[in-house]
Formats: structure tokens, C-alpha cells, sequence
């Protein structure tokens, strides 16, 4: 759990307050294996008292174990999310509709985390931008040794008219 004490932020406005968790991913979002980071996880930031609501933002650092959608080989990468949120005292006259309601001298921004870390799962993972995949004849990493496979086919309702292109 990531509660972040604001007794003494609500005191003053404009005051902040830095943050800072460690752990393993599965202590401080609950997840076991259902997220794409692995092993040490930080989360760190700093909550500001804006009048009438909290603004909360961080980031949050670790490594992430993903396998390429190319080549598909395991491979990790340092990643950092960043995470942004805004609070108001349950009962205050705060109007903003996105901000979250938080009670008492406390806020859990374990949740917050988790959906940051959600949503910025990459939707295409790659080992390198340069993943030259597999071979779609042979299925050999073409990252690790280059086959002499010929992948250009012809539509063969097609073959016919290549008869009619000059030979060289």
C-alpha cells in the first residue's frame, strides 16, 4: 500500500510534500505477475495543496520483462511511467469533476499507480527497433543469423504475365 501522509500539507496552500516508495512490484500494487514489470519497482513525486485540492504527480521506475512481437526472444528494459492526479476533501466545495475524493489525513495512491502502469503497457513490444523478426520460411531469428530463404512470392494469378518481362 502507497499512502501518502497530507496532515501537515493541508495546513498551508501552495505547500508540497515530496514521496517516495520502494519495493517489489507484487508489495506495492497487489499484482502477481499480471503486470509487464518485474522485480524492484520506485515510485516517486510530490503533492501540492492548490486552495482546494491536492495535485499529486510522480513517476514510477523499473524494468520491464517483455518478449518481442517480432523475433520472440525475452528481453528487459529500464522504463519509467509517469502519473498525475488530482484530489479534493470529501464534502469541500471543490467543484472540479475529475478530481478523486480522498477522507481523513491520508491518500492511497496505490491504485493510481497501478492504472498508470496499465495503461502504459506497451501495445507493441520490441527488443530493438531495428528486430529484423523471424523468417516467415524457415522461422530462424533473422537477429541472429541471416537464412538465404527466398520470402518473395507471386500471386499466381499473376505468374503468367512475368513471362512477358524481359530476362537479365
Amino acid at each position: 500500500m502507497m499512502k501518502i501522509n497530507i496532515a501537515q500539507l493541508r495546513q498551508a496552500i501552495g505547500a508540497s510534500q515530496s514521496f517516495s516508495f520502494h519495493g517489489t512490484v507484487e508489495e506495492l500494487t497487489g499484482e502477481a505477475g499480471e503486470l509487464w514489470l518485474r522485480g524492484r519497482l520506485e515510485v516517486t513525486g510530490e503533492a501540492v495543496n492548490t486552495g482546494r485540492l491536492l495535485a499529486i504527480s510522480g513517476e514510477i521506475k523499473g524494468e520491464s520483462a517483455l518478449n518481442c512481437d517480432r523475433c520472440l526472444t525475452d528481453f528487459t528494459r529500464e522504463v519509467a511511467v509517469t502519473f498525475s492526479e488530482t484530489f479534493r476533501e470529501e464534502g469541500s466545495a471543490a467543484t472540479d469533476p475529475d478530481a478523486l475524493v480522498y477522507h481523513g489525513d491520508e491518500i492511497d495512491i496505490t491504485e493510481i499507480v497501478r492504472e498508470a502502469l496499465i495503461v502504459a503497457e506497451p501495445l507493441k513490444a520490441l527488443c530493438d527497433e531495428e528486430c529484423r523478426g523471424l523468417c516467415p520460411v524457415c522461422g530462424a531469428n533473422r537477429n541472429e543469423n541471416p537464412c538465404n530463404c527466398v520470402t518473395a512470392s507471386i500471386d499466381p494469378r499473376l505468374a503468367a504475365l512475368e513471362k512477358l518481362l524481359p530476362k537479365q
